[in-house]
């Protein structure tokens, strides 16, 4: 395993990638944090992966199949290097402080004020490194009157009002499938530090405190419907699978027991799509004329029924292909295992086929999702063992000794 590590951070193995000489410690759990950390992963960004020496990072034991493979830690820690650290024994803080010294980017997702418990406020930071730009991710924020509160994805997305909005018509709020709050946040967290980076220099200057919530990002999505509210003082409400703003905007079944979601709120293709669905006499109608009118309750439940009778007479491939000549935006609903086959994704390389470096098994895992041609981002290996890179970082990186490093292993320190 060092020999494999060793190799991963050669220059040879980050030729092209545009952030390889920026390092990154990653001193959050579970999905958030870590994900903003990934992502600097996938171009190049030397990722320091900390963990309690005790106490796994959750996602290892999120689920496990056969043999031996994490799926979840698998692509969530992808490109990182794994060490073990005890931040509450002296030895730990300052082998941490040491890495600090050396890094450009620290992320992490502790309860508000527990990095300063431990000693490590930030003053004491970026005293050993003004250059260094802190992400400090948490469920509300670092200040506020919930700012001590725990905080998950999952009470996120109810605080910030999604879960609200996500319900059958008339039915019950549902929760998102995945751990939506947490993955927007890191995408919101990974843009502020590339913007901090400008003007940054390791050990130097453009050290920062970047304050995010795991609520905001999401929130700031809903700005329409917030607006809406405090303007109108009308309570924006759930319309199951549409959208108040648009229509059509919906999910259809078809006569061989797919799904399909369609959006052809844009005047010429709905006229083309009316006309294709048999009923060219609605193009002309008052009540369909435009959006504005379409969106009405009542005009939605006659588009609703119409198109929803056409689809169901038609296989998909027929649907697909019939809306695809008309320019009606249209797709189908897809599974796990439909994405698995799916010749677009393929050829786009959506997905990649790699080695999982502790099994030898093969596994599949989504790509770095967009393309910069010429410098584009990769995925060099899955997510590796807890603390299989302590004897490479802490020897490499540090200078420490095969005998230092035994000593920290026996006092706990790593």
């Amino acid at each position: 395993m060092n020999r494999f590590i060793r190799d991963q951070r050669s220059e040879a193995a980050l030729k092209g990638l545009l952030l390889k000489d920026i390092r990154v410690i990653d001193v959050a759990s579970v999905v958030a944090a870590p994900y903003a950390a990934t992502l600097l992963g996938d171009f190049g960004a030397e990722v320091i992966k900390v963990e309690n020496p005790t106490v796994p990072d959750a996602p290892r034991a999120f689920w496990e199949v056969d043999p031996g493979i994490q799926p979840y830690w698998a692509f969530l820690a992808r490109n990182k290097f794994p060490v073990t650290i005890n931040l509450r024994s002296e030895e730990g803080k300052k082998i941490f402080l040491e890495l600090i010294a050396q890094s450009d980017v620290l992320v992490e997702n502790m309860r508000s004020g527990t990095l300063e418990k431990l000693g490590l406020d930030m003053e004491t930071l970026h005293d050993h490194n003004p250059g260094l730009i802190i992400g400090r991710l948490s469920g509300y924020g670092q200040t506020g009157p919930y700012a001590a509160r725990p905080g998950f994805g999952t009470i996120a997305e109810g605080f910030a009002g999604f879960t609200y909005l996500n319900a059958p018509r008339g039915g019950n709020p549902l929760n998102a499938p995945m751990p939506l709050a947490d993955f927007l946040t890191s995408l919101h967290l990974v843009f502020a530090i590339m913007i901090c980076l400008r003007d940054q220099k390791r050990g130097e200057r453009g050290g920062r405190i970047i304050d995010i919530s795991l609520y905001e990002p999401l929130f700031s999505l809903f700005g329409g419907e917030f607006i809406r509210y405090t303007t109108a003082g009308e309570v924006p409400q759930s319309l199951g699978s549409e959208w108040s703003y648009v229509a059509p905007r919906n999910i259809f079944k078809t006569r061989d027991g797919k799904w399909v979601t369609m959006t052809a709120s844009v005047q010429r293709p709905f006229e083309r799509l009316m006309k294709a669905v048999g009923h060219p006499e609605i193009i002309d109608d008052p009540r369909f004329k435009t959006n504005k009118e379409r969106i009405k309750e009542e005009n939605r439940q006659v588009i609703n029924r119409v198109i929803a009778e056409w689809i169901a007479s038609k296989d998909l491939d027929d649907v697909l292909e019939t809306c695809a000549q008309l320019d009606v935006a249209i797709g189908p609903i897809n599974s796990m295992a439909d994405i698995a086959k799916d010749a677009h994704y393929e050829a786009r390389q959506s997905w990649i086929e790699m080695e999982d470096t502790l099994t030898g098994s093969s596994i599949k895992m989504p790509n770095v999702p967009f393309r910069i041609p010429g410098s584009q981002g990769k995925i060099r290996f899955p997510g590796l063992p807890q603390g299989s890179a302590n004897e490479v970082i802490y020897e490499d990186l540090l200078g420490y000794t095969p005998e230092q490093i035994e000593k920290l292993r026996e006092t706990g320190a790593i």
